[in-house]
């Protein structure tokens, strides 16, 4: 494996891990605060969501070539890609998968 190409692929994956994991906690808040509080809804709020709709699809391009560089399964993979759809849960599997990275 060369060593630049993964440290490319590995930025790409935490940088995306952690926009993905920020957007959708932020956008979370703000669904429960026009959903339950029933507070108006922002102006940007429909525009933000549909750029985490086109970000996702970026983390899981990223989620899917680290895992062909670490050569994790099928099943780990797409449990990695569906953490950014959970809020805090990408930033638990980027550290996650930030630990595995530094003991191998």
């Amino acid at each position: 494996m060369n060593r630049e190409d993964f440290a490319k692929q590995w930025l790409f994956y935490r940088i995306m891990a952690v926009v993905v994991g920020s957007v959708l906690l932020v956008l979370t808040m703000f669904l429960i605060s026009v959903r339950v509080l029933e507070n108006p809804e922002p102006a940007f709020y429909a525009a933000a969501w549909t750029a985490h709709g086109y970000l996702f699809p970026v983390y899981v391009v990223a989620t899917f070539m680290l895992s062909t560089k670490l050569k994790w399964s099928f099943g780990k993979t797409i449990l990695i890609m569906l953490a950014g759809t959970i809020p805090f849960m990408s930033f638990l599997t980027e550290r996650r998968v930030a630990k595995e990275v530094a003991q191998s």
